[in-house]
């Protein structure tokens, strides 16, 4: 199963207590499907990894994996702080039944493209799984550029796509231009994403796809169908609800939607802050002003 078309950043949902509310994540994953996505991203940057512990980033690609039962890829993010663990989470989703895996450069203390280089490679030594570079500069201190990525998928052949979050517009143009044929862009940023829809990207990567599954396939199909005018018209429609959860914290937003839209997902984890009222309200009034139909079947 390759990689492509929309793969929903799922959200880690929690219970009342804090707690991985394992229910509500089967029913997200069977949500995610009813409204046309092609895969999921477990423990991811909009699944909260950060804040999680080894066992329930593990806890996570289990039940992801067990819950798509085929009908969907997984893409299980394992990158982490070290190559000791991140080795650990890629065998561990290897063993679970996932597509692919996903790894962020570590961070915090900051590598250069050396040792991010020996950290792809030792992952790749470690499993058959293949491999979607993640390049988030904003948070790992690494921006991985065409030169990075190029190297990477030629003397490591399991790396065979990208995340891209970088924003970078020119990065994505040379990726998608020049080098579609050696790794497969998926773009992971929301703003940019009627470029990436307009250059034929084969896939993204995206939070809002909990929710707005139901208009990101429709973009992705009328972009590989060259029909660019239904590609803008949805981008319009859309365009303010990206707008809105760019204000804020990004996984907050996201969560709130799901639950103004009747899917139950809890809070963020602190640090980070949820929602206050009234930005639950701003977002509600945006949410209102789209097509149902481009929403998650859950709010119909």
């Amino acid at each position: 199963m390759t990689l492509k078309g929309v793969l929903s950043a799922i959200v880690t949902p929690f219970d009342a207590n804090g707690e991985i509310d394992a229910s509500a994540l089967r029913t997200l994953v069977n949500q995610g499907i009813a409204d046309g996505v092609d895969g999921f991203v477990p423990a991811g940057g909009t699944g909260e990894f950060s804040v999680l512990s080894h066992e329930e980033r593990l806890k996570l690609v289990d039940i992801v994996a067990e819950q798509t039962a085929g009908r969907a890829s997984v893409l299980a993010h394992t990158g982490a702080t070290s190559t000791a663990e991140a080795i650990k989470l890629s065998r561990h989703a290897e063993r679970a039944g996932a597509t692919a895996i996903m790894l962020a450069t570590p961070y915090y203390e900051r590598i250069g493209f050396q040792e991010a280089f020996a950290y792809f490679a030792a992952v790749a030594d470690a499993t058959s799984l293949p491999i979607c570079a993640y390049n988030f500069p904003p948070s790992t201190g690494l921006h991985l550029d065409v030169d990075f990525l190029v190297r990477l998928t030629t003397e490591i052949p399991q790396v065979k796509y990208v995340k891209d979050s970088s924003a970078d517009i020119q990065q994505m143009y040379t990726l998608l231009g020049d080098h579609s044929d050696k790794i497969t862009l998926l773009n992971g940023e929301d703003v940019i994403m009627l470029p990436a829809l307009a250059l034929r990207a084969r896939g993204m990567v995206m939070g809002s796809a909990n929710f707005m599954a139901p208009a990101l396939v429709k973009l992705q199909k009328a972009s590989e169908a060259g029909n660019d005018g239904e590609v803008v018209a949805i981008w319009r429609q859309i365009n303010p609800v990206i707008r809105a959860l760019a204000k804020g914290s990004y996984n907050s937003g996201v969560k709130a939607a799901c639950e103004i839209l009747g899917l139950r997902v809890g809070s963020v984890r602190a640090p980070i802050l949820p929602y206050s009222q009234n930005q639950i309200d701003s977002l509600k009034k945006v949410l209102s002003q789209v097509d149902p139909s481009l929403l998650t079947g859950a709010a119909r």
